[in-house]
């Protein structure tokens, strides 16, 4: 394959990766899982959880690598979430629910198997500097069975990409307000905590577009470093198997 057809290629991968793991971290029983666990407010869980891996950083430090929560919500979530297993048993928590959302929803899925072997090649092959978030959770465990393997390595190929598209923002000059609307609009905004009103983002329209084409260049340089075209395609194909699989078990 070329270059052309390898970014094509990461181009399709990145809606069902993403999907599915917003699937995971969104969906009630992730909710009930992280209330089980000890968190009274779910996105405590999740702050904990998927930012545990920075270590004992403070609410700052851990915003500015999401990039996406209004401030003075972060600062609290990340209080509320780290009083309850610190960060690094929010973490190790949040992958073993993470790990537990694959064994139920993705069991039967094709190839899961080879989801975990491509994508495991990729986060093996991929650098991390600059991409904090990506770091953390490379350095995670991997579980032993076929669809918790594979669902721990969707949402760590999530995190890869996710911070490399951090960075582009960051170098677009968008705000994460800004983003947000020209993503899916003011809905995010509220969910993230940023307060009306909003402004006017259409004249950045292009700014999201530019730092969206540099996210799936700079994915193809690190998918291309570590897969054959052929490969990558195939991980695409089958993230999209499993999402289907994910979606029509956990509705």
């Amino acid at each position: 394959m070329t270059e052309a057809q390898t970014l094509d290629a990461v181009r399709a991968a990145a809606q069902p990766i993403e999907a599915i793991g917003a699937l995971f971290m969104l969906h009630p029983e992730t909710f009930a899982g992280s209330a089980a666990n000890g968190y009274q407010n779910p996105f405590a869980g999740y702050f904990a959880g998927r930012g545990g891996v920075l270590g004992d950083a403070d609410a700052d430090t851990v915003n500015s690598v999401f990039g996406i929560f209004e401030p003075n919500m972060a600062g609290a979530l990340w209080a509320e979430g780290i009083a309850v297993h610190g960060a690094a048993g929010g973490a190790a928590r949040y992958a073993e629910q993470a790990a537990d959302f694959g064994r139920k929803h993705l069991a039967g899925a094709e190839g899961l198997e080879r989801i975990a072997e491509l994508g495991e090649r990729v986060i093996a092959a991929a650098p991390t500097q600059g991409l904090p978030l990506f770091a953390g959770w490379k350095r995670m465990p991997l579980p032993e069975d076929a669809p918790g393997r594979a669902m721990h390595v969707l949402v760590v190929l999530r995190e890869l990409r996710g911070s490399v598209h951090m960075a582009a923002l960051a170098m677009s000059g968008l705000s994460p307000v800004e983003a947000h609307l020209l993503n899916k609009g003011e809905q995010y905004c509220e969910m993230f905590g940023w307060p009306k009103p909003y402004p006017d983002a259409e004249a950045k329209r292009a700014d999201k577009a530019a730092a969206e084409d540099a996210t799936d260049r700079r994915m193809t340089q690190i998918v291309g470093a570590a897969l054959s075209g052929e490969e990558a395609a195939e991980l695409a194909r089958l993230s999209a198997a499993a999402l289907q699989v994910a979606n029509a078990s956990a509705s």
